[in-house]
């Protein structure tokens, strides 16, 4: 049932469902006001679906959206950077929104917190990824490999030097190779970088 004031999906203004708040019904259309630019748009009824609970309160881990479907992961992702969480689950993947601020969530009471977790049992985080490689490691006695992708300036270097600074805190054997990895970044991109469309300081060196 449809009325004034739910939120829904809507399609048939771009390629993928966008969320809005129905403003009107009239019959065979619907006035449905768009959460991305606050735009009104008369709509057929056929085009306009309720929003599921999930998709309004948001998710920590988009597998358990009910609405499942490019909009709906979109405006998850937007709705948890508007409220100052960057780091969102799917399955196993970390999906990372760069907030180009500073945020102190990477001291090492938060490391302890995140060692020796499995992801998915504490909110997500980057820690929460290297702790996973570092347990796998650690337990199967087996190579592991973080793949850090995105688009220049996603915040791939950061995320890199995030997950080696937990590596290295958690190391139980705290040594030189720990310290010399750590102050390679550095040195590595005073080589490595470029001026992109997007990144003044994009690195250009394999991580």
């Amino acid at each position: 049932m449809t009325e004034v004031g739910q939120k829904v999906w809507f399609t048939g203004v771009k390629d993928y469902a966008l969320p809005g708040v129905i403003r009107g019904l009239k019959g065979k259309t619907i006035d449905v006001e768009c959460e991305e630019d606050s735009s009104l748009h008369s709509v057929p009824a056929a085009n306009v679906r309720n929003m599921g609970m999930t998709s309004i309160e948001t998710v920590d881990d988009m597998i358990g959206l009910q609405d499942l479907h490019e909009g709906s992961l979109l405006y998850n992702l937007c709705l948890r950077y508007k409220a100052g969480k960057i780091y969102t689950y799917t399955g196993s993947i970390l999906v990372a929104c760069n907030p180009y601020q500073f945020f102190d969530i990477y001291g090492i009471e938060i490391v302890r917190k995140y060692e020796g977790q499995l992801i998915g049992n504490l909110p997500p985080h980057v820690f929460a990824v290297g702790a996973g490689a570092f347990g796998s490691m650690t337990k199967n006695q087996l190579d592991q490999c973080v793949v850090i992708s995105g688009e220049s300036g996603a915040g791939k270097t950061e995320s890199t030097k995030l997950i080696m600074q937990y590596l290295a805190a958690v190391n139980p054997e705290r040594s030189m190779i720990s310290e010399q990895i750590l102050e390679a970044a550095p040195v590595l991109e005073s080589f490595g970088n470029a001026k992109t469309t997007r990144n003044h300081n994009s690195s250009r060196f394999g991580k």
